[in-house]
């Protein structure tokens, strides 16, 4: 039996011609959506820097959560319009749509946990469009706190200031609380021993704490509040003293009042209680 090599050959070139346009082609569409995804993050990120100059800070930050958002919907929708494509290219397409029909697609839905994806990327466009926070806010998800660096349809991305980075599914955040509203306050509590004049002490926080607002009315609101006695302890009386400050600068606020304190109350001769135990024998 004689081979047709003439013909073997043919099929080869015809094979291996096949072969590779059907490579050509699928490189084609990785490097178009790569260079669809490059100018799309250049776009987004010199909106974002545009936005970070602007005078309204408000709205810069709407601008700059609006564009990571729209970077990550954008990144979905061309990994998986390539996907498709490639698929497509290389021939499985019927069988893949075979498998969909014969397992089911809800099956399928389930299986592959697009629910939960689904969920998560509904729960992004709400808090979006509810505004509960944005790029920059300090806030605390669930049990998580942290400043959001990213705002993605899926997820929510914290950075604490100790570093780590957190990430929080946007299906899975019950409780928001931002702590980058139009304002917070900084709350100091002073224990006082029962042996030192009240009035005396009230007026010399409050003293400090004027002055320190008067001093810094870049991030301080307003003047002080100084509760007379807040609490009875076992040990002390609790006086409070409060000042309402921008938002994410109160936990500055707070440490600096802490400080001037002490050292006034050192220069003043007050003392700080704390929690004492005396021990009675009996011989």
């Amino acid at each position: 039996m004689s081979i047709d090599w003439q013909r073997v050959l043919q099929e080869t070139l015809g094979d291996l011609t096949s072969f590779v346009s059907k490579l050509i082609y699928i490189i084609i569409i990785l490097a178009a959506a790569r260079l669809i995804l490059n100018i799309l993050s250049r776009g987004t990120k010199s909106a974002m820097v545009r936005a970070e100059n602007m005078d309204d800070k408000m709205r810069a930050k709407e601008i700059i959560t609006a564009m990571t958002l729209l970077r990550s919907a954008c990144r979905y929708l061309i990994y998986f319009a390539a996907i498709c494509l490639i698929i497509n290219q290389l021939g499985f397409s019927s069988a893949f749509s075979n498998i969909v029909t014969a397992a089911g697609v809800g099956a399928l839905v389930v299986s592959l946990g697009a629910q939960s994806i689904i969920g998560d990327i509904v729960a992004g466009a709400f808090i979006m469009f509810e505004h509960q926070y944005g790029v920059g806010d300090f806030v605390k998800l669930n049990e998580y706190e942290g400043t959001v660096t990213s705002l993605a349809l899926r997820c929510t991305y914290l950075k604490r200031f100790s570093g780590e980075k957190i990430i929080v599914p946007n299906g899975s955040i019950k409780t928001v609380i931002n702590y980058s509203t139009d304002y917070n306050m900084a709350s100091v509590d002073v224990p006082v021993s029962y042996e030192d004049d009240i009035d005396r002490v009230t007026d010399i926080l409050r003293e400090i704490a004027q002055a320190y607002a008067d001093e810094h009315r870049d991030v301080c609101l307003g003047d002080p509040t100084v509760a007379s006695i807040n609490s009875f302890d076992d040990s002390s009386m609790k006086v409070t003293v409060m000042q309402k400050t921008l938002p994410r600068q109160y936990f500055g606020v707070q440490r600096d009042l802490r400080t001037l304190f002490k050292k006034r109350f050192d220069q003043e001769g007050i003392s700080i209680p704390y929690p004492q135990m005396d021990v009675h024998t009996k011989s």
